[in-house]
């Protein structure tokens, strides 16, 4: 399989992500293009085998996503403190993509583990 280099692989997630916590302090947010964009990606970054990739690069991933997952969970933050009701569904979006994250963080942690015990 091959793997993205990470940088601007992770710099078009970090710019949906940017956007979407535009709703948060502008009226011309489009979060009901970003939102969909962000679970585009998300779906791209699980069909991919990072449990099999090298350590470092494991690392970096690692390093990327959790700052990715952090940023969403502040953006969901800051949108409860403002409590905009027409962003509540944006919002609860954000957070099953959250909860999402971390489940399937969890798992690949899992995964990558047996894949390491298995080829030692």
């Amino acid at each position: 399989m091959e793997y993205p280099e990470l940088e601007p692989y992770f710099q078009k997630l970090t710019d949906i992500t940017d956007r979407i916590a535009m709703m948060n302090n502008h009226f011309d947010a489009t979060p009901e293009i970003d939102i969909p964009q962000l679970s585009e990606f998300y779906n791209d970054i699980q069909s991919k085998d990072w449990e099999n990739t090298d350590r470092e690069y494991y690392e970096l991933f690692t390093s990327y996503f959790t700052f990715h997952v952090k940023t969403v969970e502040e953006i969901i933050q800051e949108a409860r403190e403002i409590l905009n009701p027409e962003n509540r569904e944006y919002v609860k979006k954000l957070v099953s993509h959250v909860r999402n994250s971390d489940d399937w963080f969890v798992n690949l942690k899992k995964k990558r583990k047996l894949a390491r015990i298995q080829v030692a």
